[in-house]
């Protein structure tokens, strides 16, 4: 690296870190001399060679990059550059610029086009405007995140307290290999608690299998289980490894457990307490080990007093026990997973979400939901569908959601009044999230409609919908 004093790869603590890349010496002492100032570390390198070899470790905050550059010339240094460090700021400088030069450098990533050596002034002036924006991002991004982190958990969304309570159990247990016994109606997101468990264990590089131990009769269930031995029954053709065995190592789940045979149960309860089992027509044992995650939506106590469910059974599954509320328990999380919802519908269609009425808002946070997350979110499928860009009055409703019981009202079980300021909170901050973000997407891409698109991950029409509903114009950030 040029200069002594700066090729020491000891970045300060809470000091911006610029790197300048000419292989030019005279140039990189004139960018340096412009951009030093106190709070920043300034690195320079003699190629693009030198500079991609420290990048891992330097770390920047900006690169002002040259491109004149003898072993890598031209805007294919910019697209190595931010290959390499994805969302660090690219300064361009090139000793003979152009208007298309520029338009392409900037085509290619960089955010400004300089030309080198430039004015002391403009040059850090450029400077200061890409950290501000690589700083604003950084802001945004954790504000983003803090939203995610609040109101989202692997890709379940809540607001409740009953929920959060449950998010917190699930970190709490995940470390650990402890069989989890998960209850809930059906369509309360038993699927998804099981899938962030095994995300946050050390088992998450291994397979995560999930059987539906309701959706086979008794001789099916252990062959899918325990899988079977060559000409072990009719149509036994090969061996078969069961979900025992390709789970190993990893989690397995099995859901809907309390429809199972009292002899089922038997044969579960010796895998559980030996981790082996013998295939179906097999003598040998297959040792395993599997951690057990287990699901249902009946009443187990109930069970185990009518004769159906084993109590030693039971016992072994309820080591750490999981309850998961229904939507009619956890009515505040409704217009937030409706939001989500619709606009991932919109988006897997290609279409515009509805624009959902008081009225109509008021019927679905009055109603009980039976199915639970499941049935909302079909019938936000429905509704867009159905009403893609157009507004969702009462009337579009099915029947049994308009209506209520004599004398029925949302007040009967919450606070609809307290829910809907909560909910426009949320929605303020969300839009203020959102149209930020929208806003330096927009910057980026000089107000190219596709490609913010593409960034933002929606289509088009709704990305159109969100400017006009922020009051943002893409002529704005287009330049010149």
């Amino acid at each position: 690296m040029h200069d002594s004093a700066d090729s020491q790869l000891q970045p300060v603590p809470g000091t911006q870190t610029i790197l300048v890349v000419d292989d030019v010496e005279q140039n990189a002492h004139q960018v340096r001399s412009a951009l030093r100032e106190e709070g920043r570390s300034l690195f320079l390198a003699a190629s693009a060679r030198e500079a991609l070899g420290v990048l891992h470790e330097l770390l920047p905050d900006l690169i002002v990059l040259s491109l004149d550059l003898q072993d890598m010339p031209g805007v294919r240094a910019i697209d190595v550059f931010t290959e390499r460090s994805p969302g660090v700021p690219i300064l361009a400088l090139s000793k003979e610029p152009t208007v298309g030069a520029a338009v392409n450098a900037i085509r290619h990533g960089a955010v400004d086009y300089l030309s080198s050596p430039s004015q002391h002034e403009r040059l850090a002036s450029a400077a200061n405007r890409a950290l501000q924006e690589a700083r604003s991002n950084q802001e945004l991004e954790q504000v983003r995140q803090q939203v995610l982190d609040r109101y989202g958990f692997s890709h379940m969304l809540t607001r409740s307290p009953k929920m959060l309570r449950v998010f917190d159990q699930v970190r709490s247990v995940a470390g650990t290999d402890a069989t989890v016994l998960i209850r809930g109606e059906t369509g309360t997101g038993k699927e998804l608690i099981t899938r962030a468990i095994h995300q946050r264990s050390r088992r998450r590089d291994n397979p995560f299998i999930s059987v539906n131990c309701g959706a086979f009769t008794e001789t099916l269930l252990e062959s899918e289980l325990f899988g079977h031995e060559k000409g072990s029954f009719t149509g036994a053709t090969g061996v078969r490894q069961g979900v025992f065995e390709l789970a190993d190592g990893g989690t397995l789940f099995l859901d809907e457990l309390g429809e199972t045979s009292l002899n089922m149960q038997v044969n579960l309860l010796r895998v559980l307490e030996e981790m082996a089992f013998r295939r179906v027509g097999g003598h040998d044992p297959v040792q395993v080990g599997v951690r057990i995650l287990a699901a249902t939506n009946m009443p187990l106590e109930t069970a185990v007093t009518d004769g159906r469910f084993r109590e030693d059974l039971f016992y072994r599954l309820n080591v750490f026990p999981i309850f998961l509320p229904p939507l009619r328990d956890r009515r505040e999380d409704t217009p937030l997973l409706m939001r989500h919802f619709l606009e991932d519908a919109a988006q897997e269609y290609g279409l515009e979400p509805p624009v959902v009425t008081t009225e109509a808002m008021d019927a679905i946070l009055a109603y009980n939901w039976p199915g639970n997350v499941r049935q909302l979110r079909s019938l936000c499928e429905r509704w867009v569908i159905t009403r893609s860009g157009q507004r969702l009055e009462l009337d579009h409703l099915p029947s049994n959601i308009r209506s209520r019981k004599p004398g029925q009202s949302p007040q009967d079980s919450f606070d609809i009044d307290d829910t809907r300021k909560l909910t426009e909170v949320t929605e303020r901050l969300v839009q203020q999230v959102e149209r930020t973000y929208l806003q330096k997407l927009l910057k980026k891409h000089q107000g190219h409609m596709m490609a913010t698109a593409k960034a933002a991950g929606i289509t088009r029409r709704t990305l159109y919908t969100k400017m006009k509903q922020y009051g943002l114009e893409a002529a704005d950030f287009r330049h010149g």
